[in-house]
């Protein structure tokens, strides 16, 4: 079975085969009025919305015969069939005392901070987490209330929560009784994690209404635990389900466009979406309201964002980081995420939040989690990178291009092998997955059935034509996952050790101002913004989106990174190295979207410079 063989090919990928490995389609562009005529036919004529099922082309694998047994849950079991062995060597949070001789000014000239340079300057008494938090919460009025347009990065928070938090931290430094690292750590929450106080809403605005969290997610729990401010809750796309493609109905909230809660602007330009779903927790690192942010990935929703806003993410491997707390939309595919200004901050968060937890039994077959190998970027000659370049090829700008060949470049220097390598059965992968997490989190929805109206009409459409999915249509889609886990599994065992792509094939779409208030159907963008994040979600590996660069309308360019089960530990490094790869070219947004600052206005002495 080959992609080319067993699906049919739209008239643009006729003419282009040689270059083709997933579908790319045209259809006119849809919002406002037109949008809102085609969901009322979708709601009230049933041919309508067969027809869109079937033209989107998820018929498609009932026309293959498999025989493998479905995988319902992408978790490499066996763990030794999948070359997974238990760590030996631990490398945890102790492998930051290296950096302490490092010049930080080299870091920071970009102006994004990291944990550390807080943490220096609560330790040295230059500034303390409580008055850092008190000019910080003035900066998130400000983004929401002062910004025009408004960044909509962190949409909930609690003056009173926020000073209670740093006031115990302050006590803790002045008693000299850091938790570490991340203790007085400004952190924002994507809000389908819950947090204690706080409605888990879903980018809803009726879903827990009323009825806030009682206790926090274990993932926050161990941020707290490690002394971490939790700001609050950020903006994410309605339950991660957005209708972005009427003729491919690409499930996806890739841009984070909201009509009923907010869209949250790019800070490079706010003409321009900053992906989503987890586009708020994006926002809020990229603008420099925090260094860290924790999201959630069911089709890319960590890695878009952290693409289009120029910052770090991390998709964890299925099964790393506990589910418990996390509110139930898409449980095959989903997994939580750090997001962070540097990837320093993002490894010493998906540390701190990895590991094996009581509540969640999908976590307790992992090796323990590790940092080994964190600094070595200067010699990369034990790693073999696998590039896929038909595959590749397959992007919109150029500069992607021109940034991924430059990455590749550099990574040679030093000594990375870069292997051509082929992934068969792409398309199928790319239909399963959104069969998988269509049919997901059409079942969350209808939970909500009496209360169907006050979703929006994107939503509503995507539920309506993911019903005549059928119980068949499901367990194909899962027998081909077992497929795509075994050819990436001879991948990883046989040839690389890493798989390089863009992170998307277009760098952040333009927004229009008729599209916010009833949200917009755009096949072709869609389609190149999903291209290469999906395959990691429905094979349950890890991946991490670097920045590489700017366009030439001074937008991110964003790479991935993917790596075998459970192997963070290899993402960070080549992360950690592709890091010092962009050096100085590093940007952060103009000083009208940049609120990274307020650490200056604190205490001018904050990096102890005087």
């Amino acid at each position: 079975m080959s992609s080319s063989e067993q699906l049919p090919k739209n008239e643009e990928s006729t003419k282009h085969t040689e270059h083709v490995v997933t579908r790319r389609l045209k259809a006119p562009y849809l919002s406002g009025f037109i949008l809102r005529i085609m969901i009322f036919l979708m709601d009230y004529m049933p041919g309508v919305t067969r027809y869109l099922f079937w033209n989107a082309g998820l018929k498609a694998l009932r026309k293959l015969s498999i025989d493998d047994c479905p995988t319902l849950i992408p978790l490499p079991l066996p763990k030794e069939t999948f070359g997974i062995v238990e760590t030996k060597t631990v490398d945890g949070l102790e492998i930051f005392e290296k950096q302490k001789n490092l010049q930080q000014k080299d870091y920071y000239s970009s102006g994004f901070l990291r944990a550390s340079d807080f943490h220096e300057a609560y330790l040295a008494k230059r500034v303390t987490p409580l008055q850092v938090c008190e000019v910080l919460i003035n900066k998130i009025e400000e983004s929401l209330k002062k910004c025009s347009p408004p960044l909509n990065a962190i949409i909930k928070y609690k003056r009173d929560d926020i000073i209670a938090q740093a006031t115990a931290s302050t006590e803790r430094y002045a008693n000299n009784s850091s938790l570490g690292l991340l203790d007085g750590i400004p952190i924002a929450v994507k809000d389908e994690i819950d947090v204690k106080g706080y409605e888990t809403n879903v980018g809803t605005k009726f879903i827990n209404y009323g009825n806030p969290a009682t206790s926090d997610a274990t993932i926050i729990e161990r941020l707290r635990e490690k002394g971490a401010i939790i700001l609050g809750k950020t903006s994410m796309h309605e339950i991660g389900f957005g209708i972005d493609d009427i003729e491919l109905l690409k499930i996806s909230s890739s841009t984070n466009n909201n009509p009923f809660v907010c869209t949250p602007r790019n800070p490079y330009n706010t003409d321009y979406y900053p992906g989503g779903s987890s586009g708020g927790s994006g926002v809020a690192v990229a603008s420099g309201l925090c260094p860290i942010a924790i999201g959630r990935d069911g089709g890319g929703s960590v890695r878009i964002p952290s693409s289009f806003c120029g910052i770090y993410g991390l998709k964890t491997t299925c099964g790393r980081f506990s589910d418990d707390g996390q509110y139930p939309l898409a449980h095959s595919v989903a997994v939580s995420g750090p997001m962070a200004a540097s990837v320093d901050d993002l490894a010493l968060a998906y540390y701190v939040m990895a590991g094996k937890d009581p509540k969640d039994p999908n976590t307790l077959h992992q090796p323990l989690p590790t940092l080994h190998g964190f600094h070595v970027t200067n010699k990369l000659s034990d790693l073999k990178i696998g590039v896929y370049s038909m595959w590749n090829k397959q992007v919109d700008n150029p500069a992607i291009t021109t940034a991924l060949n430059n990455f590749i470049d550099e990574l040679k220097l030093r000594g990375a092998k870069i292997i051509e390598i082929k992934i068969p059965e792409l398309e199928e992968a790319r239909i399963a997955h959104l069969l998988t997490i269509g049919t997901e989190l059409t079942t969350v929805a209808k939970r909500h059935k009496d209360k169907m109206h006050l979703f929006s009409c994107p939503t509503r459409s995507n539920i309506n034509v993911m019903k005549l999915a059928t119980a068949s249509d499901y367990i194909v889609s899962q027998q081909v996952r077992t497929r795509i886990m075994r050819t990436l599994n001879n991948l990883f065992s046989n040839q690389v050790d890493l798989i390089l792509t863009p992170a998307t094939a277009i760098t952040a779409p333009k927004i229009y101002p008729r599209a916010l208030a009833h949200g917009e159907v755009d096949v072709t963008m869609i389609s190149d913004i999903m291209r290469f994040v999906q395959l990691a979600n429905f094979a349950g590996v890890p991946a991490v989106s670097v920045p590489a660069g700017y366009d030439d309308n001074n937008l991110p360019i964003g790479l991935q990174f993917i790596a075998k089960w459970y192997d963070e530990a290899t993402l960070l490094r080549i992360a950690k190295t592709s890091e010092e790869i962009l050096g100085n070219r590093r940007k952060k947004p103009s000083d009208k979207f940049w609120f990274g600052n307020y650490v200056q206005e604190v205490s001018e002495n904050f990096f102890g410079e005087s």
